[in-house]
């Protein structure tokens, strides 16, 4: 099982199903370049570099793996699904986020390959102190154990993931169009209304569709048991 957060994510965020599916499952959580307690990466995030990140954590072939993903990170998972099919047990999208048709910024990478710097900065570390760690309070609702979004380094990882997020989706409507997805079983989980881009991401994966209540919007945190019975 290998478990990828969405934007700004930590691997705790994601205790709670880890556990559950711990009991009879090799459970790998990570957490990408300058979030949690990773270093920063010299260059910003791509769907691309996302996806060789997950095959480096996969099992060699002939084993194969089950992805969970959260919101950005379904892109890096269906883009993995496409490149490395074979790789591929299971996949759960949990709150996919979509991926629109509008074009990637043009000062993305510019402003990405800045952020690392900034990062380390007395000033991104005076305002994530002052504002990170009750922004992850009310955001995600459960405290910050090892105090990680009160520091420079994760501010900026996480405004180089959100630079990133046009780029990204760009890349993934062109792989759809160039490399099919696999006939593996896909999970899809969302708390929205019926309709829009998840209705039709479950018809294109041709997946099956579990929907949560709508206080569930990081099923991770607040309905666990999902999640794990979707994966296991």
């Amino acid at each position: 099982m290998l478990i990828t957060a969405g934007l700004a994510g930590a691997w705790f965020h994601w205790d709670a199903v880890a556990a559950r599916l711990a009991d009879g499952h090799r459970v790998i959580r990570f957490d990408r370049p300058g979030l949690g307690l990773s270093s920063c990466a010299p260059v910003p995030p791509t769907l691309y570099g996302e996806v060789a990140r997950l095959a480096a954590l996969s099992p060699a072939h002939p084993q194969q793996v089950t992805l969970i993903a959260h919101g950005v990170a379904c892109w890096h998972a269906e883009a993995f699904a496409r490149l490395h099919p074979l790789c591929l047990a299971r996949l759960v999208l949990v709150e996919p986020a979509c991926a629109g048709e509008r074009r990637p910024l043009p000062f993305a990478g510019t402003a990405g390959r800045w952020l690392p710097a900034l990062g380390r900065t007395w000033g991104a570390a005076a305002l994530a102190r002052l504002a990170g760690p009750p922004a992850h309070r009310l955001l995600a609702g459960v405290p910050d154990p090892s105090g990680v979004y009160g520091t420079g380094r994760v501010l900026a990882a996480v405004a180089g993931e959100w630079l990133a997020r046009r780029g990204m989706a760009a890349d993934l409507r062109g792989l759809r169009a160039e490399k099919p997805f696999p006939d593996v079983p896909v999970t899809v989980l969302s708390s929205g209304e019926p309709g829009g881009c998840v209705e039709w991401l479950v018809g294109e994966l041709d997946a099956e569709h579990v929907r949560l209540p709508r206080a569930s919007r990081r099923p991770q945190l607040h309905a666990p048991q999902a999640v794990a019975d979707a994966a296991a």
